[in-house]
């Protein structure tokens, strides 16, 4: 049987809820599954032999989860498009659509490998990715998930689909996006979804394709991000980007759905009977300037919403306090905003544990996976749920992991990476930056919304 680790001296919260903390807590793994977790002193009695780890007085939580990423992001910190960027159609086009045609293998693999490194340091464990690469789309995310599982992470992966980079593209997404699906199925820390990318640029051919790959609408999608998604497909058809999805049979329970931004009241409605997943992006939506989600609108209308960092970064603590900051002053309510953004850290939780088959995922209970981190708050008052919130807002600037701990091999240890130099990692992942960035500013913009064949303007990189 494998060693008993015992992580102790701190206070345990089982879940991101705040309710039933045990103030001098301890949990107890071996493998990759929690044995236990409660009162210390019990533990202790139980697993006298056990390898101990201190929690030096943090709080002892789940390991987070990222409900949407983009890895390919990693290397694009302080690209110069080297054009000027006006609105939100010319920030996808001038930049993230050239850049995504400039990857690689190489820079693909760096780029997880350097996610990996900041999901752990600021304690995700599992993280949910939206991928595109269409110069290299077969096995790309093979190549994610083999740095990940090297990394120790565990992650839901799907490929971008889109028509932008004509149909074959798009029907090579989805080709990607069903092959990696089918092959992780029983693996223990991978699964996978079919990727779409917007409404606005997918034609009915490609959402009809889709559809028939889709699980309970088993997809992951970009919708009503800015004003644009929904002004051009009503411009076509009349329908809603929300519509033409569910029109298309891809508005289900096991469905995704990125940022929201711009959804009204019929479309939180719609969102909240087809009972698919809102994921908050605060961060991301500031940064581009697209607007703000009406957080209490949603919590109003029932619909189950999670968080993420759209790439802006691998820290949920920064996104957690950013999603407060701006519902606060959106909002115009100087006392509230607390309840409206309680439960966003828990968000994905259940169908994580619906998709793994595991019912405890995201917990610190006896059967769950050890994903654990411990947060350094020494400080703070004992967590409850009326303040969790607050504290993590307040009591986490900036977000300090002191352990991270995933499916029970240690990834963090007292704030410094294990098994993985960051210096190291940083002089290899220079010279593929560099050639990255050059094919990018190789690449010429003007990529249409439904299409470009290659050797049309935008196209593909040599």
């Amino acid at each position: 049987m494998p060693e008993i680790h015992l992580l102790s001296g701190g206070t345990l919260l089982p879940d991101w809820s705040g309710a039933a903390c045990v103030e001098d807590g301890a949990v107890a793994w071996s493998g990759g599954t929690i044995l236990a977790a409660g009162a210390r002193g019990e533990l202790e009695r139980l697993y006298p032999e056990a390898v101990r780890l201190d929690a030096r007085a943090g709080w002892i939580a789940p390991g987070l989860v990222n409900a949407h990423h983009h890895i390919y992001s990693a290397l694009a910190t302080g690209l110069d498009p080297g054009l000027p960027i006006d609105g939100f159609g010319q920030r996808l086009d001038r930049l993230w659509w050239r850049l995504d045609r400039a990857l690689d293998e190489a820079s693909i693999r760096q780029s997880a490998r350097l996610t990996a490194l900041r999901c752990a340091l600021a304690g995700c464990t599992t993280l949910v990715d939206h991928h595109a690469s269409p110069a290299c789309v077969d096995g790309s995310l093979d190549w994610l998930a083999e740095e990940l599982e090297v990394a120790g992470l565990s992650a839901l992966l799907c490929y971008e689909a889109t028509d932008r980079n004509g149909h074959a593209g798009a029907l090579a997404g989805l080709r990607e996006s069903r092959r990696f699906r089918d092959s992780v199925r029983r693996h223990e820390r991978f699964r996978g979804l079919i990727g779409l990318h917007a409404a606005f640029t997918l034609g009915d051919d490609t959402l009809a394709a889709a559809a028939q790959l889709a699980e309970d609408g088993d997809v992951h999608v970009h919708v009503a991000e800015d004003r644009l998604d929904g002004e051009i497909c009503r411009g076509r058809d009349g329908l809603s980007p929300l519509e033409r999805l569910d029109s298309a049979g891809l508005l289900g329970a096991a469905a995704w759905i990125a940022h929201g931004t711009h959804l009204d009241e019929a479309g939180l409605d719609l969102l909240a009977r087809r009972g698919a997943l809102l994921v908050h992006n605060p961060e991301s939506n500031a940064n581009n300037q697209v607007g703000r989600l009406d957080l209490r609108a949603v919590r109003r209308a029932g619909v189950d919403v999670a968080l993420g960092t759209d790439g802006m970064s691998s820290c949920l603590l920064s996104a957690l306090r950013c999603a407060f900051l701006l519902h606060r002053q959106g909002a115009g309510d100087p006392a509230g905003g607390w309840q409206d953004c309680a439960g966003l850290l828990d968000g994905a939780r259940a169908r994580l544990a619906r998709l793994f088959g595991q019912p405890a995922y995201g917990q610190l209970v006896a059967g769950a996976p050890a994903d654990l981190i411990v947060l350094d708050v020494p400080a703070a008052l004992p967590p409850t749920a009326a303040n969790l919130t607050a504290q993590l807002v307040f009591g986490q600037v900036p977000p300090r992991v002191r352990h991270t701990v995933a499916r029970g091999r240690r990834l963090v240890d007292n704030f410094e990476a294990c098994g993985l130099d960051p210096h190291r990692l940083a002089a290899e992942i220079r010279p593929v930056r560099e050639a990255l960035w050059r094919r990018f500013h190789q690449l010429g913009a003007g990529t249409p919304y439904l299409g470009a064949e290659p050797g049309a303007a935008g196209g593909r990189p040599e």
